[in-house]
């Protein structure tokens, strides 16, 4: 399952809550499935610039699909430098 489907997966039932919240739920589910661990640690190797790209281009796509802001925000999150960096640690912890 691809890391948006992922993402879609773990917020559609909940009610908008903040996009911390929610990538602290997206790290956790990482750390017991090992195939959406990998498809997150590649993303946060990637280069800075390229990341950033991919992950607004993923945000721009979500928002066309009508996805809910706070999982865009959570994925967004993602694209930063400190983010990337925080979500590494968290993966590590």
């Amino acid at each position: 399952m691809s890391l948006l489907k992922h993402l879609n997966s773990l917020f559609s039932y909940r009610q908008e809550s903040g996009a911390r919240e929610d990538v602290a739920t997206l790290l956790m589910a990482a750390r017991e499935d090992e195939a959406l661990r990998a498809e997150i640690e590649n993303l946060l190797q990637m280069p800075d610039a390229d990341r950033g790209a991919l992950i607004q281009t993923a945000v721009e796509e979500m928002k066309l699909k009508g996805e809910s802001a706070t999982a865009r925000a959570a994925l967004a999150m993602l694209g930063t430098p400190e983010g990337a960096t925080a979500a590494r640690e968290a993966l590590r912890a």
